[in-house]
């Protein structure tokens, strides 16, 4: 479950967190027995990040292995790739994501998620969109779990740290580093975490 893959890491303080390390998690909790991480060519306006699950045998008997191959764009600066490759693993976690089954559902989601909604009938790309977009905000605690920001709160009170030297530390972009030492963000973490966790909805 989503809350407990979060309070593995949430006592951290030695950053950056490596998805690696966000990787091994997500396999040691059982969600899948081997996730790949893969950079490729991607149109950056269209797409950044994707993920495909499949199923593979190592022989006629063996017991079937769960894959997750998550390919991220490579032309990305590093604390993006992160991002994506932590909000990818967010989605390999949900066991009920809406998935996309055909090339003009992955155009039209793609579009949605690098773009403004548009307005109109209510569309299944939509739904698909936003959980994307929360699968983000929801991979940020894994990134920079609750300790470091702790530690980070502190040392800009202090004078001796920016926000950008802090995101230089956490290897995330500044903007998501200004929005998580928001007074706002705790409770608002809180939030999209008990929906990922499926504790809201039911």
């Amino acid at each position: 479950m989503l809350r407990e893959l979060v309070e593995k890491f949430q006592n951290e303080t030695e950053l950056p967190i490596e998805v690696d390390q966000l990787r091994d998690a997500v396999v040691e909790l059982g969600f899948q027995d081997t996730i790949i991480f893969s950079a490729g060519e991607m149109d950056e306006g269209t797409l950044r990040g994707v993920f495909f699950q499949y199923t593979i045998r190592a022989g006629v008997y063996a017991e079937p292995e769960l894959v997750t191959l998550i390919i991220y764009s490579k032309s990305e600066e590093a604390p993006w790739q992160r991002v994506i490759c932590a909000k990818e693993l967010i989605h390999v976690c949900d066991k009920q994501i809406v998935k996309t089954n055909t090339e003009q559902e992955v155009i039209e989601l793609a579009n949605k998620v690098v773009g403004p909604f548009e307005s109109g009938p209510s569309q299944i790309t939509d739904l698909m969109a936003a959980t994307d977009k929360l699968a983000q905000y929801q991979s940020l605690n894994l990134l920079f779990p609750k300790a470091a920001r702790d530690i980070a709160k502190a040392r800009i009170a202090a004078g001796s740290h920016t926000t950008r030297s802090v995101a230089d530390w956490a290897q995330i972009p500044e903007e998501n580093v200004i929005l998580m030492l928001s007074d706002d963000w705790d409770a608002l973490s809180e939030l999209i975490i008990a929906i990922g966790n499926g504790e809201i909805g039911h």
